[in-house]
């Protein structure tokens, strides 16, 4: 029998715990991690920043310089710690959208985060509302 009061003695038991609710995937859990470029020169951290996710270069090859930054006074310091990802959030079914910030030309870009695979991270930054956007391919460390 479907009636009214059986649905409501099943909606009831949900709501108490008394049946188990399916799982939600949480897109940011599954990129948190450690991640190494495509040409492998660096490392970046990606956690949880709060609601959002933030990224910190936590490795490099060699060491490397700010020295595209438009502020003269950081051009000296080392991309050792620096932050280069921020304000990550879900956008879409699998697309976390943020900044990324870019030493390699000292700008900041409107960036998203998609997980190809387990571990692979497809990292785009884009101009000009999304027309011109470039692509990285990041491996899990």
């Amino acid at each position: 029998m479907n009636s009214p009061r059986i649905r409501m003695a099943a909606l009831a038991a949900l709501l108490a715990g008394g049946l188990p609710l399916p799982a939600l995937a949480d897109p940011m859990a599954e990129i948190v991690g450690r991640w190494r470029d495509s040409d492998g020169e660096s490392e970046i951290a990606i956690a949880r920043c709060g609601a959002a996710l933030c990224g910190r270069v936590v490795w490099l090859k060699e060491p490397r310089f700010d020295r595209f930054n438009p502020d003269e006074t950081l051009r000296a310091r080392s991309l050792l710690g620096l932050q280069v990802l921020s304000g990550f959030k879900p956008n879409g079914a699998s697309l976390l959208a943020g900044e990324g910030y870019n030493p390699a030309d000292g700008k900041t870009y409107r960036t998203t985060l998609e997980l190809a695979a387990p571990d692979s991270l497809v990292v785009r930054g884009c101009v000009l509302g999304g027309l011109i956007c470039d692509d990285d391919t990041w491996t899990r460390r």
